[in-house]
């Protein structure tokens, strides 16, 4: 991939005079700074891993149970939880299929400071996800306020 810059030399307000080298170090703080955002964005898909919001939940702070019903349209492999604003313990984790089975993984998942959980594989051959059931509590380190807790499927 080549890049081209360009560097236009445009008159002080005021005549000051300048070093040689101030357009070089000029052109090349531009490239420094300009340069790598657009690499990113460039990616290939495979690259992103196609994670897919599935859907979020705003929880308070006292323990109890909730649902987070699938917005992702789609048949998913594998599912991630993500928990930011508080820390937060989710356990009893079942997701529910289109079809009315269900998956329950393994485990509790503790969230400290805006985290992720493992990716979770889901039984099977690609599936729709309607609703991820979860009881869970707060921690007591973990800040104040409400947590949102997000899911993201991927294909």
């Amino acid at each position: 991939m080549i890049y081209v810059l360009a560097v236009r030399q445009v008159p002080p307000l005021c005549p000051v005079a300048k070093p040689q080298g101030a357009t070089v170090l000029r052109a090349a703080f531009v490239a420094i700074v300009f340069l790598p955002l657009p690499s990113a964005a460039w990616r290939p898909a495979v690259a992103q891993q196609q994670w897919v919001h599935l859907g979020s939940r705003q929880v308070s702070s006292s323990g109890q149970r909730d649902i987070i019903r699938a917005a992702g349209d789609g048949r998913f492999k594998r599912i991630r939880l993500v928990v930011e604003s508080r820390d937060l313990e989710l356990f009893d984790v079942r997701i529910t299929f289109a079809d009315g089975t269900t998956f329950s993984p393994s485990g509790r998942f503790t969230f400290t400071g805006n985290s992720r959980s493992r990716v979770i594989a889901l039984p099977g051959a690609a599936r729709v996800v309607r609703w991820i059931n979860f009881f869970y509590r707060s921690l007591p380190s973990g800040g104040q306020g409400k947590a949102i807790v997000h899911a993201y499927g991927r294909r």
